[in-house]
């Protein structure tokens, strides 16, 4: 009987201990698998996800991945829920509403699913809010990384990747403005630059991490930047 009881509770611990949730409820195992189904890799529905500044956090948009639309934004590890009462159909140019109190946004994508964007953000607390959206696919998991870029200007530094493919945020605390950050990934090579010549930002991936140099050459200014993969 001590043996038997033994064993169970040897099984026990193994399935609970292989079946960890992460601090959003969902399974750690399943952080590295894309949630987007395939019937809907080229199409408006599916999951999106990126970051956001304005403080810093990440984004997760679910149109009808799993016949329902919803969304989320943790900011500053503080998940909040969007709901809509809007429809939307499959194949066709979508703008959805999302709303929460006092709080809302706007995601717009094509109906083949590309040229996601988020707008019209009000986020209370926020006056400066941006956020950018990457479509997962099936076989293109989206990451999301928070950190920060310091040197010749400092301020928080966010980027969502997805295979060959990294979208930025770079808001400076110096300046209180965000510049949008697009670029290419080769192998676990970064590179990728800011717009209106905010600047260049190289570097690479490794693990839950990313890190690179950033250089202005208009304003002749120059730093380091890093990130930690958050979602």
């Amino acid at each position: 009987m001590i043996k038997k009881l033994f064993t169970a509770a040897i099984l026990g611990l193994l399935i609970f201990t292989g079946c960890s949730k992460s601090k959003d409820g969902e399974e750690d195992t399943d952080k590295d698998k894309p949630a987007a189904k395939a019937q809907f890799d080229n199409n408006n529905y599916g999951i999106y996800k990126g970051v956001f500044v304005g403080s810093s956090g990440f984004i997760i948009v679910n149109i009808n991945n799993d016949n329902s639309i919803s969304a989320s934004l943790t900011v500053d590890g503080a998940k909040t829920s969007f709901t809509t009462t809007q429809t939307v159909q499959q194949n066709e140019a979508t703008s959805v509403v999302f709303k929460n109190g006092n709080n809302s946004f706007t995601f717009v994508v094509g109906a083949n699913g590309s040229d996601p964007i988020v707008k019209d953000i009000v986020i209370s607390g926020h006056p400066e809010a941006a956020i950018v959206v990457i479509k997962e696919t099936s076989t293109d998991l989206v990451k999301c990384y928070e950190g920060t870029f310091d040197g010749g200007d400092a301020g928080v530094f966010n980027a969502a990747v997805s295979g060959k493919w990294i979208r930025g945020l770079a808001f400076s605390t110096a300046y209180n403005k965000t510049w949008p950050v697009t670029g290419t990934v080769s192998g676990n090579n970064i590179d990728a630059s800011g717009s209106a010549g905010s600047g260049d930002f190289k570097g690479s991936i490794s693990g839950d991490n990313i890190s690179g140099s950033w250089k202005n050459s208009i304003a002749d200014i120059s730093g380091t930047w890093s990130g930690k993969r958050t979602l």
